[in-house]
């Protein structure tokens, strides 16, 4: 006969400092407004988009076209994160925006198959992260602070990169305004980091947004905006149904490595993104509900996917977004709906779609060096979170060195076999794919086992739990981790009645991923209490810049992977009492 706990999903405690919570709904003229706020800032991320399509040199209506149809697509995924019901959708106001996590790869694939192949990869990436949500109760093992910081980390490189080359747009160092070219550049990032540093409430989390309108009001200036664009722009109707690219799509096998990568970062964000939410959701949040977790991982992932047929690059649920709503106090899942709406409207008018065609690459690569800052430093925070043995130490070093070289080093790179090569081309896929490996390799012979006996008595049980407290701390089982199975342990020990055979026995179990305690004695079938689990406490929730809901959410969830594995067994007069906390 066996019996076993898990904890219970607890009701939801409202926040006090909400005006707007999960599940109420704004005034009619207050949820447009809020509505038209998100639409507008998810719409800036466009200039994303923008980049891909001059790395694919896309004539100036094929380019309005695909921004309508990008309108279109973060719709689409914005409805799908919030569906409060169903198997896939967090129900969160947390909606999607054209991603630097897919920039580099999508930049590769457009100049190498033109934007077919952008939506075609985007695509198989989409169905990357869909994977990684059915699958990521088995994920765990690679689900850790060093490959979910390094993945942070190494975007954050690659964006930082394609930046500065945009920002000093050293093509054009020939031209007598480039002075004037430079200058807008440097006040677009000194405008960005400035606020992030000094000001204060929204301004400080729309510090980029108003970048870029210094940035192009600096542009219009100085003469900066692409003739080209300004020509498609002009001509383009303020209502037409875009053409979607259905059937018009293409996949390179050379580039499959660095799409799946950048699926698996997207969906490291996304795990992230929506445990924020729950927190921000919830006054009595203690731990991450892993099935609304996957089901917010399953929309991000069907979002790329449905984006790429339809013709868009990659999304991914937006921490910035979601740091608004802590400021405004609005996370009402019917404003998602709205600002949703809204953006299928804009999609529908290539005129106001197109528009962000027009920011030039001297003010799009400030933003992506002041977005990357955040990632670098944020993937340094959470690879760091725990103290590093020296397995960590050697996955994150040579994962990094490794995914920097092919910079350095490109002729030799470039002379590899073609599948070596596609392996190694993309910084983001050489450098996860390394610590993949790494981590895998070094779980190899690293499970330890101990025991100790145990006689029911209280100095026998102060003997056990030190042991247990002793041998994990030798054993580097994370603080926290190591605090609850102690406490736990204690009180389980203590609730059973006197009288205990002296042959009992504790036994510990480590693999570097796993802890299990098993305490084993004979005694008369009674009934075996378990203890209650004891949630660790989350981190201070304070979303300072625009990448700290991400940074927040994946230290909670990484935290909050404890104590929900107990049973009891009962075989030939014996009790088996097995706990298990994954680290």
């Amino acid at each position: 006969m066996d019996a076993s706990g898990t904890a219970a999903a607890a009701p939801r405690i409202r926040p006090e400092g909400l005006v707007y919570a999960l599940d109420e709904r704004p005034p009619a003229l207050r949820l447009l407004l809020l509505g038209l706020q998100y639409a507008v800032m998810d719409a800036i991320y466009l200039v994303l988009v923008a980049i891909i399509l001059r790395a694919a040199h896309v004539d100036a209506a094929t380019s309005v076209n695909l921004m309508g149809i990008a309108c279109i697509a973060v719709a689409i995924g914005t409805a799908l994160q919030a569906l409060p019901r169903g198997p896939v959708g967090s129900g969160f106001l947390a909606p999607p925006v054209f991603s630097a996590t897919y920039l580099a790869p999508s930049v590769l694939a457009a100049q190498a198959g033109g934007m077919p192949l952008v939506f075609g990869m985007t695509l198989l990436a989409g169905l990357a992260e869909i994977a990684f949500g059915l699958l990521l109760g088995r994920l765990r093992v690679i689900v850790t602070p060093v490959l979910s910081g390094l993945s942070v980390f190494i975007v954050g490189l690659q964006l930082g990169v394609v930046g500065i080359g945009q920002m000093l747009d050293a093509r054009h160092e020939h031209l007598a305004t480039y002075g004037l070219h430079l200058s807008a550049a440097v006040a677009t990032l000194a405008v960005c980091v400035g606020l992030s540093i000094w000001g204060r409430g929204a301004a400080k989390l729309l510090c980029s947004s108003m970048g870029l309108a210094v940035g192009m009001a600096l542009a219009a200036a100085v003469g900066m905006m692409p003739p080209g664009s300004l020509a498609g722009l002009h001509g383009a109707a303020w209502f037409a149904v875009p053409m979607p690219a259905i059937g018009h799509i293409r996949f390179d096998l050379h580039l499959m490595p660095a799409f799946l990568a950048s699926g698996v970062a997207a969906a490291l964000r996304a795990v992230g993104v929506v445990t924020t939410c729950q927190r921000i959701n919830d006054a009595g949040w203690r731990r991450p509900d892993m099935g609304n977790i996957r089901r917010g991982v399953l929309a991000d992932g069907l979002a790329n996917t449905l984006g790429g047929i339809l013709g868009a690059p990659g999304m991914n649920i937006a921490p910035s977004l979601v740091g608004i709503s802590t400021v405004t106090g609005a996370t009402s899942r019917v404003i998602a709906f709205a600002a949703a709406a809204i953006l299928f409207v804009i999609g529908l008018s290539p005129r106001i779609a197109g528009a962000l065609l027009l920011v030039p690459p001297e003010v799009a690569g400030p933003l992506l060096v002041f977005t990357s800052s955040f990632m670098i430093s944020g993937g340094m925070q959470i690879m760091l979170a725990r103290p590093l043995d020296p397995r960590g130490v050697y996955v994150i070093s040579i994962s990094t060195l490794l995914a920097l070289s092919e910079s350095v080093f490109p002729a030799y790179y470039r002379a590899l076999r073609p599948m070596a090569r596609s392996l190694t081309e993309n910084p983001l896929a050489f450098g996860l794919g390394t610590a993949v490996l790494l981590t895998l390799l070094f779980r190899l012979g690293t499970r330890h086992k101990a025991e100790t006996p145990w006689d029911g008595s209280e100095p026998s049980t102060r003997r056990a739990v030190g042991f247990l407290e002793t041998t994990g701390k030798a054993w580097k089982v994370p603080a926290e981790t190591l605090s609850q199975a102690a406490a736990q342990m204690a009180r389980m020990m203590a609730m059973q009645p006197p009288g205990m055979p002296a042959d009992g026995r504790l036994r510990l179990s480590f693999d570097g991923a796993d802890l299990d305690l098993a305490l084993r004695w004979g005694r008369p079938e009674a009934p075996v209490p378990l203890p209650a689990a004891q949630p660790v406490p989350p981190a201070t929730l304070e979303i300072e810049n625009e990448e700290s809901a991400l940074m927040l959410g994946l230290r909670d969830f990484l935290r909050g992977l404890t104590a929900d594995r107990k049973s009891v067994t009962r075989r030939r007069g014996e009790v088996l009492v097995r706990l298990g906390y994954s680290v």
